[in-house]
């Protein structure tokens, strides 16, 4: 985005403002006049959407600028880090009684590259269409960030009692691994942002239909590891093959590693997550579900559910190649290809260990099998108890009932780790309903979210907050 557009970026939410000012006298009223409130949360996120911070490169500061001249106009401070040059992150504190310690909200304002020429429309220009909103990040995780933003701001102009501190984290470089966000923070500014507890990203709001099924709250989590396979062999001219072809034998690499899907793994999360959410699936869904826990069936159980992407990585450690490098001229057999293999592995999962596993499946000495240590350390499993799940079921119970509230084990990875291993207690939440077809469209082309789905997670996040905040 080019500096005259970056200026331009704050005019949709400061003409949305201008309807939620709270008349002058009277009782402040307990809940914000919710259609104004979401229509002034779109223009926000609008506006985070037009200005491209794809990772890399990032360029965060222009969006945490944005959001720190948005809050200091709501009389809200907050402090801008730049861990590098145009990598930002922004605190923003609302002042409570201090009798229990704060809570963080933290979204991230980086967002994964996009193909542009795989778009129906403008990635960096929101656009509702047929009922949806689209644009890169408006799920993962720019609608986050401006729910969140929107929750600090309703609370400060209600003026509703509060017993924490409410902080707000906008964090740079989580798409590639947060080392400039999180984790810099951690180390360089722990006091800004240290909590009791944390809402972060990594839930999931399932949508089925025009009922809400079930709120996923993240208390555990995959690790990321990025494994290399490499082969090489000799080069020569492409007319006359060869049995040492190094991209003919990471073809049979990869076959190997990716089919069949490694076993089936069930961690106590999610043991449990399988046998709160059959209840609500049709029978031979259900039936699938509950052999799972039953070793001999596990592996056949899991083929009925594999066509639900997020439930079918839950269950194992899964590989996706990524990434193919090899050849410079297509009648020329190169001497050496690599293939980069994308593994999210279950807790407790050791690294190296996996490598083997990798190496027993591909039983080729030509192909080697190397790894990068992880980003981000296995961060522990929060307990399914306590203030976060206890508010979210009771948000849950009003504004979606009937719909059961269950631990999540999340596929991808969050910054969640990070703080969970400092010791800050932290949970993952996605408020807006979705559809699995609309959660897959995460990091692909058209992500999009319902239009009605940013009004409830407005409204669920505002909800969790105000009650582990409030008196």
């Amino acid at each position: 985005m080019s500096a005259p557009d970056a200026r331009k970026a704050p005019a949709n939410a400061a003409l949305a403002t201008a309807s939620l000012r709270a008349p002058a006298g009277g009782t402040a009223p307990r809940e914000p006049g919710w259609p104004a409130a979401v229509a002034e949360c779109r223009a926000v996120l609008s506006d985070l959407i037009a200005i491209d911070t794809s990772n890399p490169p990032g360029r965060e500061l222009v969006a945490v600028r944005y959001l720190e001249a948005l809050l200091a106009r709501e009389g809200i401070p907050g402090r801008t880090f730049e861990a590098a040059p145009g990598r930002a992150n922004l605190v923003a504190r609302l002042k409570g009684s201090g009798r229990r310690r704060p809570l963080l909200l933290l979204g991230h304002v980086d967002v994964v590259g996009v193909e542009r020429r795989n778009w129906a429309g403008d990635p960096f220009r929101m656009e509702e269409r047929d009922g949806f909103l689209y644009g890169r990040g408006v799920i993962d995780d720019k609608g986050m960030v401006a729910a969140e933003v929107m929750t600090l701001i309703l609370l400060k102009r209600l003026g509703l009692p509060l017993e924490r501190d409410v902080i707000f984290l906008a964090e740079c470089d989580e798409e590639s691994g947060g080392k400039l966000g999180v984790a810099w923070m951690l180390e360089h500014h722990r006091e800004e942002i240290d909590a009791e507890y944390a809402i972060n990203e990594g839930g999931r709001t399932e949508r089925d239909g025009g009922r809400i099924a079930w709120v996923g709250v993240q208390n555990s989590e995959k690790r990321t590891v990025n494994y290399t396979l490499a082969a090489s062999g000799m080069s020569g001219h492409a007319s006359m093959p060869r049995a040492d072809n190094c991209i003919v034998s990471l073809a049979r690499a990869v076959a190997r590693v990716t089919q069949p899907p490694f076993p089936v793994a069930l961690t106590p999360v999610t043991r449990e997550f399988f046998r709160a959410v059959a209840q609500g699936k049709p029978p031979a869904v259900r039936a699938a579900m509950e052999r799972l826990a039953d070793p001999a069936a596990a592996d056949a159980a899991a083929e009925a559910l594999a066509d639900d992407l997020m439930m079918s990585a839950m269950l194992r450690n899964t590989v996706s190649p990524t990434i193919v490098k090899g050849g410079f001229r297509a009648n020329v057999i190169p001497a050496s290809a690599e293939v980069t293999l994308n593994c999210r592995l279950l807790p407790g999962t050791d690294p190296e260990a996996f490598r083997s596993a990798l190496e027993a499946r591909i039983a080729d000495p030509a192909v080697r099998v190397s790894f990068t240590p992880p980003k981000r350390p296995q961060g522990p499993s929060m307990p399914f108890d306590g203030p976060v799940v206890e508010a979210v079921r009771a948000v849950a119970a009003r504004l979606m009932p009937g719909a059961p509230v269950v631990p999540l084990l999340s596929a991808g990875a969050t910054d969640s780790a990070q703080l969970r291993g400092a010791g800050i207690k932290a949970y993952g939440l996605l408020p807006f309903p979705l559809t699995p077809g609309d959660a897959a469209r995460m990091h692909g082309n058209d992500e999009r979210m319902p239009v009605e789905s940013l009004a409830m997670g407005l409204r669920m996040l505002f909800g969790v907050t105000a009650a582990l905040a409030g008196p």
